[in-house]
C-alpha cells in the first residue's frame, strides 16, 4: 500500500519532470513565458498549502504540555518553528508563518458547522485562490482582534477579503485587512499605536572595512518625518512635482544629473539635516556640549599642498588625516574642507596650541586637554573595551590627590564602566616604556600579571 508521503515523493519526481529547464525558458515566447509564470506560482501555492497542513501537524505534535517527549523536543530542537525551518531549509520567519497559516486551516476544518472568522480565508487558500503569504498577512492583521468585532461582521470581512485576493497582490491584501482591523476595532487603534511606537530603534553596528552599518526601525511618526524630509530633498529624482519657478527648475535639474545613487544622496541628505540641526539646537537636545568633529593632522600634512597665496595643488597633495573614533586615513584635502566647513577642532600635531600642563593648578581635565588625549588615545585604553573617545573620562596615571599632576603626560582615557572600576576595585595603571599596563588587584590575580593596553589608533596617527 502506498503511503501519503510515496505519492508526494513520486509527485515531486514527476513534476521535475515537466517543469521548463533554463533553456526552455530562453526559446518561450513572450506569451508562453507569461502564461508559464502564473502556472508554476499555482503550483507553488498548492505546494505551500501543503506545507502548512504538514507544519501545523508538527506544530501540534511538539506542543507545549507535552513537554520533552514532544516530537520538536525528541528530534533535538527547542520549538517546532526550528523543526520545520531545519525540514524545509528555509528561514524562521517562512516556518512560523506556514505554522500560523496551517493553524488557521487546522482550526477551520475542527470547528466544522460552528466555523471560524476566517472560514473564507481557509476556503480560499486550499482551492488556491490566495496564496499562503497573503492568507498569513490577513490572519495576523485580524487574529488580535477577534474578540473586539462582531462575529459576523468580521466573517463579512474576511469574505471581502478572500474575494479580494483573487487579484490583489499580498501586500495590498495585507493592508487592505489591516485598513478593515482599524475600520471595524476604532478603539485599538491607541494600542496598536503605542505598540509600533515602542518598536522603534538605532542601533549602530560595528565598524566593518572603515564603514559602520546602521540599522533603524521606524515607528509611522518617525518614518513620516525622516522619509519625508529625505523624499522632499531628492523630489526631482523619485518623479516629483515639476517645478515652475526657476531656482527650483535648476536646483532639480541638478539633482536629476547627479552622479550619486539614490542611496548615497539620502544618506548625505540626513547627514546635512542632522548637520544643520546640531549647528541650530539650543541645548535642549545636546546639552551645553554639542557634538564636533575632531581631526587629527600633522601640520606638515595639513599645509604641504597650500603655497603662500592660500592656493591649494592637489597633485602635490600626499598628506592624510583622521577623524576621532576611525582608524581609516582620510585625504589631507578632506581635512582642510570639514575644518573650513563645518568648524572642526583640528587636533594639529607639532603646530603651536594652548597650554595642555595644568600642573596642581586644576583637579579636572580641561575640555583642551581631553581633545588631546582623543587624538592621542582613540578611545578607552582597557583592554578589549571598544568604547571611542567621545564616550570616555580623563583618568589621572598617578592619582591627584597624593600629588598627581592635571597634565597631559599623567592623563589617559577609560570609560565609565572601565574609570570606576579603576577607582573602587584597586585596579593600577603603570607606564612602560612609551606605553602603559595594567595591573590588576590580588582579587582578580593572585600574581598581579601586567596586561597589555593596546592604543586605538595606529602608531602614525597619535598626538603627542
Amino acid at each position: 500500500m502506498t503511503t501519503s508521503s510515496e505519492c508526494l515523493i513520486e509527485a515531486q519526481r514527476a513534476l521535475e519532470q515537466v517543469l521548463p529547464t533554463d533553456a526552455d525558458a530562453a526559446l518561450m515566447t513572450e506569451a508562453e513565458l507569461l502564461a508559464a509564470l502564473p502556472a508554476v506560482e499555482a503550483i507553488v501555492r498548492q505546494s505551500q498549502v501543503l506545507v502548512a497542513k504538514l507544519a501545523f501537524e508538527v506544530a501540534h505534535r511538539s506542543r507545549r504540555e507535552l513537554g520533552h517527549s514532544g516530537l520538536a523536543s525528541r528530534q533535538g530542537f527547542v520549538n517546532p518553528e526550528s523543526l520545520v525551518r531545519s525540514l524545509t531549509r528555509s528561514g524562521l520567519q517562512e516556518a512560523s508563518r506556514s505554522i500560523r497559516v496551517g493553524t488557521m486551516l487546522g482550526e477551520s476544518a475542527a470547528a466544522g458547522d460552528e466555523g471560524t472568522p476566517f472560514d473564507a480565508i481557509s476556503g480560499a487558500v486550499r482551492e488556491g485562490r490566495i496564496g499562503v503569504e497573503a492568507a498569513d498577512g490577513v490572519y495576523r492583521a485580524l487574529v488580535s482582534v477577534v474578540d473586539e468585532i462582531d462575529p459576523e461582521l468580521l466573517r463579512a470581512a474576511t469574505a471581502t477579503l478572500a474575494h479580494e485576493g483573487e487579484t490583489a497582490n499580498a501586500d495590498d491584501l495585507t493592508r487592505m485587512a489591516r485598513g478593515l482591523r482599524d475600520t471595524l476595532d476604532r478603539r485599538g487603534v491607541v494600542d496598536r499605536a503605542s505598540f509600533l511606537r515602542a518598536q522603534r530603534s538605532l542601533r549602530r553596528g560595528r565598524v566593518i572595512d572603515g564603514l559602520r552599518r546602521v540599522s533603524l526601525v521606524l515607528d509611522p511618526e518617525s518614518d513620516a518625518i525622516i522619509t519625508g524630509a529625505i523624499d522632499a530633498a531628492m523630489s526631482p529624482r523619485l518623479g516629483g512635482p515639476r517645478f515652475t519657478d526657476e531656482e527650483d527648475k535648476r536646483r532639480a535639474a541638478g539633482l536629476v544629473d547627479d552622479d550619486r545613487t539614490n542611496e548615497q544622496m539620502a544618506l548625505d541628505a540626513l547627514t546635512e539635516l542632522v548637520r544643520i540641526g546640531v549647528d541650530r539646537d539650543d541645548g535642549t537636545i545636546l546639552g551645553s556640549i554639542k557634538p564636533g568633529l575632531r581631526v587629527t593632522i600633522s601640520f606638515a600634512d595639513l599645509t604641504r599642498a597650500i603655497d603662500e597665496r592660500g592656493r591649494e595643488h592637489p597633485e602635490a597633495d600626499t598628506g592624510v588625516a583622521w577623524l576621532e573614533g576611525s582608524s581609516e586615513p582620510m585625504p589631507a584635502s578632506t581635512a582642510r574642507r570639514i575644518l573650513c566647513d563645518q568648524g572642526a577642532l583640528p587636533i594639529v600635531l607639532g603646530g603651536a596650541s594652548e597650554v595642555l600642563d595644568l600642573g596642581r593648578t586644576r583637579r579636572l581635565f580641561s575640555r583642551a586637554q581631553r581633545v588631546a588625549l582623543a587624538g592621542k588615545f582613540g578611545g578607552c585604553m582597557f583592554g578589549g573595551c571598544d568604547r571611542p573617545a567621545s564616550w570616555c573620562e580623563a583618568h589621572h596615571i598617578d592619582p591627584y590627590d597624593p600629588g598627581g599632576p592635571t597634565d597631559l603626560d599623567n592623563g589617559i582615557l577609560l570609560c565609565r564602566r572601565h574609570h570606576m572600576l579603576l577607582h573602587d576595585h584597586g585596579w593600577r595603571i603603570d607606564r612602560a616604556g612609551g606605553g602603559y599596563l595594567l595591573i590588576p588587584p590580588p582579587s582578580v590575580d593572585p600574581e598581579r600579571t601586567p596586561r597589555p593596553m593596546p592604543n586605538k589608533l595606529p602608531p602614525w596617527s597619535r598626538a603627542g
